[in-house]
């Protein structure tokens, strides 16, 4: 991929760059609700353990699923910029990060995961987008409808479901369901169901699609099998977060 410009000695594309717009849109929508709810310093301190926890955990949930390259190539298995955080391992890192601040901070865990699950959104987005602009999570060929003529990781063009497009465009949609939901809802923990029930089951059924997945248990990917043991786990959280009133 060719370099829209230069850092110093260092390419910037456009998948790097979209993954930090994503990074940057989700901490602004995280922080700025969250000064309402607790105050900035809280908010900031929230957010900088769910995104520690998230891009860890997605890193290693990466590397372990492709660990056939990176056992030939160990000095990449660091490099995240380059491509490579499994979802919902860093999901899941993002959720544990929070969990423990909610002990450490006495937070509401059901008030830090509506957060959470409204400003993951537009990272999503913008992180399917990186995908798509770099070939990654590609999709299967495909003659149905909605065909496009799009490449693979490799550079290998042919007909595809679209993905990446269908993951970035859902998420952007539910982002803006959500919102209305957070601004009328009056008991926490709704968004924090709503995303569950809205998106996971989304990504679950969208990797039978994806041309870069191979089947573990019959027709099923560890993708696919994290996501439906994050799903489980995030509908088992919201009925034991405590139910509180939280006025808009």
């Amino acid at each position: 991929m060719k370099p829209l410009f230069w850092v110093w000695k260092w390419p910037i594309t456009t998948y790097p760059l979209l993954l930090l717009l994503g990074i940057l849109a989700g901490s602004t929508a995280f922080a700025g609700l969250g000064k309402k709810r607790w105050g900035l310093e809280k908010a900031l301190d929230a957010l900088l353990w769910s995104l520690i926890g998230g891009i860890a955990f997605g890193r290693v949930g990466f590397v372990l699923t492709n660990l056939e390259y990176f056992s030939e190539s160990p000095k990449e298995a660091w490099q995240f910029w380059k491509g490579g955080l499994a979802f919902s391992f860093a999901l899941a890192g993002g959720l544990l990060a929070l969990f423990i601040f909610s002990r450490f901070q006495k937070v509401s865990l059901a008030e830090l995961l509506d957060l959470a699950s409204l400003s993951i959104l537009p990272a999503q987005a913008l992180g399917w987008w990186a995908c798509y602009t770099a070939g990654l999570a590609y999709g299967k060929e495909w003659k149905g409808p909605l065909a496009l003529f799009l490449p693979d990781v490799y550079g290998v063009k042919a007909y595809r479901f679209p993905v990446q497009l269908a993951g970035a465009l859902w998420s952007a949609l539910l982002f803006l369901i959500l919102l209305v939901i957070y601004w009328r809802a009056n008991k926490a923990g709704n968004i924090f169901l709503a995303y569950a029930i809205g998106y996971l089951p989304f990504d679950f059924f969208l990797r039978f699609l994806r041309g870069d997945v191979m089947g573990v248990i019959g027709p099923l990917e560890p993708g696919q099998l994290s996501v439906a043991l994050v799903l489980i786990a995030l509908l088992l959280l919201r009925f034991i977060c405590p139910k509180s009133s939280s006025g808009r």
